[in-house]
């Protein structure tokens, strides 16, 4: 019997369904009875209500304040504020509009998330009565049979007639809840996992630069708030570590703020030292990027490889990751494992990223190229490769890489960047891979890739998960390519919607822990 109200209810379904005729009355007249202990759906919508009612209360609270905000935002700045004072005027106070636009949009969905539960619970508290008076049918049907010696066929149909109705009601009724609690409980992981400017509380940089830096997006058409920088949790990360510096290394990191071209450059700086780097190494990136501090479409194409154009796509459209001309891709080589985990290193480490599209050395055509790039690519992710499989793999010429020796090469190459160690998660099942769901998206929320295995009758594939908006997933395969999925493709195996032949059964899934 499963622990959850659902899979015990799902079991005792099968149970019922199965137990029929003279030979299946002990067993319908226990699961029926069984079936009866149920308790009703759990919870009390009238309190959720209430809470849903503060958070609207609170919106609306925000909208008036940055409806004031926004006059000043988008009004001209007195004359005296010119130059490099009225650039900097208008990206804090813009920084500050998009904080309480989030602020108003995070308790909006809020309270939508609280009233569609409430709604749920009290939707199947209504409707469970019906399926327990059924069940109570069926039992006293099954109560005025005797096996031995007054066996009535007619009345066991009836009984499991009514057994069958009542425990599907049972069943409806807790796959609501359930279905509505999962979505409540993503919704506030998401939400949670937007607070970025909360998560710097290091007295090193002030209250506004908090702000103004939590706000740097990369360039591009895509909306803004999918293209920011730095996550909440990289947000946290840097500040814990900045807090750990030595007086004189602090100073001197905020030196390097100070002087950086803009908000960008200083989200850089920031998101390597969430990625464990200190202050000589993040020194020396920075010199390879300040020349190009101000422009923020030449940091975004050698710094973040992977940016949301457009967003969400339910037709499963490709969007090829390139640089310079060349993608993103493990060729025609079995490093599926390795490639991914070399995109899941670059999303979270801009000096690796910078590493693989200049060679360290930006500017020089030589090594800041398509073809040296692609070059790099090739022998990074035949590194990892080599350096992950066994010598008996090399010794009996096996392709490939084992799930076991992808979460190893997952905690070599990305955990110490993230301070999140991997765990190799087996999903054979629906509900396996619905009850991982949450944590896959929750770490991808937090901008930690998770890396996973898909598999058919001829062999296996690993790509990796770096996006989730709207109830789908960005899955990036390392044949060069994202491609948007829904939860329902990777719950109900349809990964074979990412094309190419990829294996359609979701296997095993690399889960950031902490």
């Amino acid at each position: 019997m499963g622990h959850t109200t659902l899979e015990r209810l799902e079991s005792l379904e099968k149970e019922i369904k199965s137990a029929y005729g003279f030979a299946g009355y002990p067993a319908l007249r226990d699961a029926v009875q069984r079936a009866l202990r149920e308790p009703p759906p759990k919870g009390h919508p009238d309190k959720i209500m209430q809470h849903a009612a503060l958070l609207r209360e609170l919106s609306r609270l925000g909208e008036e304040e940055g409806n004031g905000l926004r006059a000043y935002v988008t009004g001209p700045l007195p004359q005296a504020w010119t130059g490099t004072a009225a650039t900097s005027a208008t990206v804090a106070a813009t920084a500050i509009d998009n904080q309480m636009r989030r602020m108003v949009d995070t308790f909006d969905e809020g309270d939508r998330a609280l009233r569609a539960y409430a709604d749920a619970i009290e939707s199947a508290r209504e409707l469970h009565p019906t399926g327990h008076a059924r069940l109570e049918h069926a039992a006293h049907l099954l109560s005025t049979i005797d096996q031995l010696f007054g066996y009535d066929g007619a009345v066991m149909k009836e009984a499991h007639h009514e057994a069958m109705a009542g425990i599907a009601v049972l069943v409806r009724c807790a796959r609501t809840v359930e279905a509505a609690s999962h979505v409540a409980s993503r919704t506030f992981a998401e939400l949670a996992s937007r607070a970025r400017s909360g998560r710097i509380t290091s007295k090193a940089i002030t209250a506004l630069d908090k702000l103004v830096i939590a706000d740097a997006a990369t360039s591009g058409p895509g909306a803004h708030d999918a293209n920011l920088i730095l996550t909440a949790d990289a947000s946290g990360r840097a500040s814990a570590n900045l807090d750990r510096l030595r007086a004189d290394d602090q100073k001197h990191f905020a030196w390097l703020l100070g002087q950086c071209r803009s908000t960008q450059e200083q989200a850089y700086l920031l998101q390597a030292l969430a990625a464990g780097y200190g202050v000589a190494e993040i020194d020396a990136f920075d010199h390879k990027i300040h020349a190009h501090g101000d422009d923020q479409v030449w940091l975004q194409q050698h710094l973040t490889p992977i940016t949301e154009a457009a967003g969400p796509d339910p037709a499963h459209s490709r969007r090829p990751v390139e640089f310079g001309g060349r993608e993103w891709t493990q060729g025609s080589a079995p490093t599926c494992v390795a490639m991914s985990t070399v995109m899941a290193r670059a999303k979270v480490d801009p000096l690796y990223a910078l590493q693989l599209t200049t060679g360290g050395y930006p500017d020089d055509p030589s090594f800041d190229s398509g073809d040296a790039f692609a070059r790099r690519l090739h022998d990074e992710q035949h590194d990892v490769y080599d350096g992950g499989r066994n010598w008996l793999q090399d010794l009996f010429g096996t392709d490939g890489m084992t799930e076991g020796q992808a979460r190893d090469v997952a905690n070599e190459q990305v955990a110490p960047h993230t301070g999140a160690r991997y765990d190799k998660v087996t999903v054979d099942s629906t509900g396996d891979r619905r009850n991982v769901l949450p944590e896959v998206e929750k770490a991808v929320d937090q901008g930690l890739p998770v890396t996973f295995t898909v598999q058919d009758g001829h062999g296996g594939h690993e790509m990796a998960i770096v996006g989730h908006q709207d109830g789908m997933l960005e899955v990036y395969n390392p044949w060069g390519y994202t491609v948007w999925v829904s939860e329902d493709d990777f719950v109900n195996n349809h990964m074979n919607v990412v094309g190419d032949g990829v294996p359609a059964s979701v296997h095993a899934v690399n889960v950031p822990r902490r």
